[in-house]
């Protein structure tokens, strides 16, 4: 049985509007592309200011192009990113408070598909607080705002960190 995620909104497209919100930033994208070869921490740093600050603001104008029914995909999907990476060998990466590993996890998934994927197969690649709370809660903002409700939060993956019960499993 497929998920109502991908019957809203497939990961790809949940991607390709993060992925847009780097496309208004060519700067930005160019040292996230070098980041991804290099993985230099002051880039890493540098970009963790960008995700925060500029693709925060461009994904935000993205979200409101979506019309309800993908914003909620996106929600849905995002949930689940943020929820996939809620593991103990992300944790012991990029360290920090429950809130400040939930703020981590928000800039591995800001940072796109590519990245995203990179850390989820080798996390070694990750540095210690480097953090972008504002994009795991973009979109339940944009949906208050147009639609005058909140969106059920968690409604199918808790983005808490330890709510991944695999993913704090001892090996």
């Amino acid at each position: 049985m497929q998920s109502i995620v991908t019957e809203i909104m497939d990961q790809k497209q949940f991607w390709q509007v993060i992925e847009s919100a780097w496309d208004e930033h060519p700067e930005a994208k160019a040292l996230r592309t070098k980041a991804l070869e290099e993985n230099d921490v002051e880039d890493i740093i540098t970009l963790g200011d960008e995700v925060a600050d500029n693709i925060a603001d461009a994904l935000t104008e993205k979200l409101y192009e979506l019309e309800k029914e993908e914003l909620e995909g996106f929600i849905l999907n995002m949930e689940e990113r943020l929820h996939h990476i809620d593991r103990r060998d992300i944790r012991a990466r990029t360290d920090g408070s429950d809130d400040g590993f939930l703020y981590c996890r928000c800039f591995i998934v800001g940072m796109g598909e590519a990245y995203y994927n990179k850390a989820d197969k080798d996390p070694e690649i990750l540095y210690s607080d480097v953090e972008a709370e504002g994009i795991g809660f973009l979109a339940y903002g944009v949906y208050a705002d147009r639609y005058d409700m909140d969106f059920e939060r968690n409604s199918q993956h808790n983005i808490a960190s330890g709510s991944n019960k695999a993913g704090w499993k001892k090996k």
